[in-house]
Formats: C-alpha cells, structure tokens, sequence
C-alpha cells in the first residue's frame, strides 16, 4: 500500500542545522497517518502517529482535513 502525504509543515534552522517536516496522509480504511521527521546533522528522526477513523458522534478529536 502507498500513501500520497501532504506536507503541513516543513522549517528549517540555520543556526542549528536541523530541519523538521510534517506530513499527513488518508489511510484507505478511514483515518490518517502522520509522519513527522526531524533531519540533524548527526541523525535522522521518525515519529509516526496513527489517529482511527470517528465512527461516532461526538467523540473526543476530530480528524485532520
């Protein structure tokens, strides 16, 4: 399965040298992934959160659109 992400956030720092970038993607049961990456000098950083679909009214979050 290959997701199309969209980038919602990209910044980068010049003192520091680190660029941190966040995507979104729909995942095709419902809900979406999102993967944030921090670029540094000396490594590379993943986290990826996974938020379920809202299959009923009134639930505690909304999904990102």
């Amino acid at each position: 399965m290959k997701l199309e992400y969209e980038v919602i956030e990209d910044q980068y720092d010049d003192t520091t040298h680190i660029r941190s970038m966040t995507e979104q993607a729909r995942i095709p049961g419902g809900g979406w992934l999102i993967r944030t990456t921090l670029y540094t000098p000396h490594q590379i950083g993943v986290d990826v959160l996974r938020l379920p679909a809202v299959k009923k009214k009134g639930a505690l979050y909304k999904p990102v659109g």
